[in-house]
């Protein structure tokens, strides 16, 4: 395609519409002189180059992609006539092409029935599809993942609406377990599911939620405001078919046309599988509509004036490219294939490593370490990273906060270190977790959840030179009341901890006193490390960290009826503990009102510095695979094989060698 051949007959063709009414000249106080504009043009151009090139493949990054020449041709040209789409008589042409293109994204979802309209943008498509939600379900709040986009928990605050985050599996999917104990509960009128998070692309599992729809009474809505072109691929076998099948029985869905169908921003779409809830939108507005029409678009969206040429410049790009595998299907089969071999080669990669395997089109590569823990410099791919951009390199702090991951080890031989070892595995729950990547999942219900360290790793600019500049410290005795307490919510839920402690009143009792005794033992080596406000804490040991008198006992008080359960823990993970001496991380929390704010991120940092000064090597136990590609970040890997524990969740070992600082 020819750009500036098209874009000049596109003018051309509305200045020959426009001639039909006559000629008309503007009006003196709009001219504009040539010269006066060709300076201000200069500097518009400068100021454009400081843009970052979406267009080329060697750009990975934001999921920004220049818009098909089509539409651009298409947008252009409708903006000439600047029309609106809130009522019909605001522009004809393009409320019928608005209505031509909805039905083609109601069809691809196999609802060609559904009610629906473009936006400005899938954060406003969602808000509309969440406000329908509270009138259809009224006084009932709305669950999604922790790892949905942000905006859905900044809407039901808008909306006056009880939001509920649900935890996620190790992939990123909404935990269908917590799902379904929280909708249990009646207080839950709709479920907010995700076909393609920001972060990470993850697709949830649509399809099994489906089927919880009628049992609980709730309506799902599907924001597939990033994948939802990739139903395209469904039929294909370059997805997971089963997920995009059951989008047509939910009750609404959201689609992007300015991600994957190659529009100009902004773009969005919402639909409802039921017409009726037209009526939620019903006004009187006679100054507004005064053409007879079977259904104005501003009858049935929040919005009002709405960019015509947003509908010119899909109805162009779908008579070229339509909405169908053969169409944008075959567009968007060459980044999913993209995907999968850039993990196949991450695979074998000795530099970098696959955060997960990808659902769609977004794959992560957790960077090396900064150079302030001593294990980034000089490393090619490190280099490449910051190269690259001169920001600050990495996952999206809600992708690296996710979930499992490095689980302490045990102190130096004998029962003190496999009581290190107990306490590890069970920190990685909204909050908590051993560096350098504990899981951190939300304690369900509450917002008391705290967060993993791994939350603020990158936001961590300044090195361990400055982290007593900016108040962190050793722990002591005085601080254990407030640390503990920290510690023992934000581990709560923790999978170990559950199948240790699986009633949950037990659980709650027990945690106090076992994160005390864990704490006690860093203590007596001079591993707690903290922050001035104890906002933030981590528990280390050291190789010849003396176990306490009575040390063991003292867990079995703790543990109560469960004592056999931990005991069988701590055996199975001392059996897998190295013999050459080390040092080992334990578990680490940051309170949720200093998430990522950096705090935890020195806190490692300085470990791994003593670690390095030391010239001794570090242990953990990682319970994900995210845990473990995050540990592979600061530079652990696997060590050993993996330990499973009797019907419940998997560790596995790693090990980290002490770096050279220059």
């Amino acid at each position: 395609m020819d750009l500036k051949h098209w874009l000049a007959r596109a003018v051309d063709a509305v200045d020959g519409w426009a001639a039909e009414f006559g000629s008309v000249a503007p009006h003196p106080s709009q001219v504009v002189d040539d010269s006066a504009f060709g300076a201000a043009f200069d500097e518009f151009t400068r100021r454009m180059r400081d843009n970052y090139p979406f267009f080329h493949p060697r750009y990975a990054g934001q999921m920004v992609r220049p818009p098909h020449p089509a539409a651009v041709v298409g947008y252009l040209s409708a903006m000439l006539l600047n029309p609106n789409n809130h009522a019909r008589e605001g522009g004809p042409a393009t409320t019928d092409m608005e209505r031509e293109v909805v039905a083609q994204l109601a069809g691809m979802f196999g609802r060609p029935d559904a009610l629906g309209h473009l936006t400005t943008s899938g954060t406003i498509a969602n808000l509309e599809a969440l406000w329908v939600a509270r009138q259809a379900r009224p006084g009932r709040g709305i669950a999604f993942s922790v790892e949905s986009h942000f905006t859905h928990a900044r809407m039901c605050r808008l909306l006056g609406v009880e939001a509920y985050p649900v935890r996620v599996d190790d992939h990123g999917r909404i935990d269908l377990e917590a799902l379904e104990e929280l909708l249990r509960t009646g207080r839950v009128g709709t479920v907010v599911l995700t076909a393609g998070t920001t972060g990470t692309g993850t697709v949830d599992p649509i399809d099994e939620v489906v089927r919880l729809k009628e049992r609980h009474d709730v309506r799902v809505h599907v924001d597939a405001a990033y994948g939802g072109f990739f139903t395209l691929l469904a039929g294909s076998g370059a997805v997971r078919p089963e997920p995009w099948a059951a989008i047509r029985h939910c009750d609404s869905v959201v689609v992007d046309p300015h991600k994957h169908g190659l529009q100009p921003y902004g773009c969005g779409a919402v639909l409802f599988a039921d017409p009726a809830v037209a009526r939620y939108y019903l006004h009187d507005s006679p100054y507004t509509y005064f053409t007879p029409s079977d259904l104005h678009l501003g009858e049935i969206s929040l919005e009002c004036s709405r960019a015509g040429a947003a509908a010119a410049a899909l109805w162009l790009t779908f008579r070229l490219l339509p909405p169908t595998p053969e169409g944008l299907g075959r567009v968007l089969a060459v980044p999913r294939r993209t995907a999968r071999r850039w993990a196949a080669l991450l695979a074998d990669s000795p530099y970098l490593d696959l955060y997960q395997e990808p659902d769609l089109d977004i794959g992560h590569v957790p960077p090396p370490p900064a150079d302030p823990v001593g294990c980034g410099r000089g490393h090619p791919a490190g280099a490449a990273l910051r190269d690259a951009r001169p920001g600050r390199p990495g996952l999206p702090e809600h992708a690296a906060g996710r979930r499992g991951g490095l689980r302490p080890a045990a102190p130096g031989p004998g029962p003190g270190r496999r009581a290190r070892a107990g306490a590890a595995q069970r920190g990685d729950e909204a909050g908590g977790g051993g560096p350098p990547g504990h899981a951190a999942r939300p304690h369900r219900g509450t917002r008391r959840e705290g967060r993993r360290l791994m939350d603020t790793v990158d936001t961590a600019a300044a090195g361990v030179a400055t982290a007593t500049d900016r108040g962190v410290r050793r722990g002591t005795t005085a601080d254990a009341e407030p640390l503990v307490s920290l510690l023992a919510t934000a581990f709560r839920d923790d999978p170990i901890a559950v199948w240790i402690f699986p009633d949950a009143r037990r659980r709650r009792r027990a945690l106090p006193g076992f994160f005390r005794a864990l704490y006690d033992l860093s203590l007596g080596a001079d591993g707690v490390w903290t922050t001035v406000d104890l906002g933030a804490v981590l528990l280390t040991t050291g190789p010849d960290t003396p176990e306490p008198a009575g040390f063991a006992e003292r867990l079995d008080a703790v543990a109560g009826e469960d004592a056999e359960a931990l005991r069988t823990v701590l055996g199975l993970l001392d059996a897998h503990r190295p013999a050459v001496p080390h040092h080992h991380v334990s578990f680490a929390g940051v309170a949720p009102d200093r998430q990522r704010s950096g705090w935890g991120a020195l806190l490692l940092a300085g470990f791994l510095r003593h670690c390095d000064d030391q010239g001794l090597p570090a242990h953990a136990d990682a319970s994900s695979a995210g845990g473990r590609a995050l540990g592979r970040r600061y530079g652990f890997r696997p060590r050993g094989p993996a330990i499973r524990l009797p019907d419940g969740p998997t560790l596995q070992p790693m090990w980290r060698v002490p770096r050279v600082r220059h």
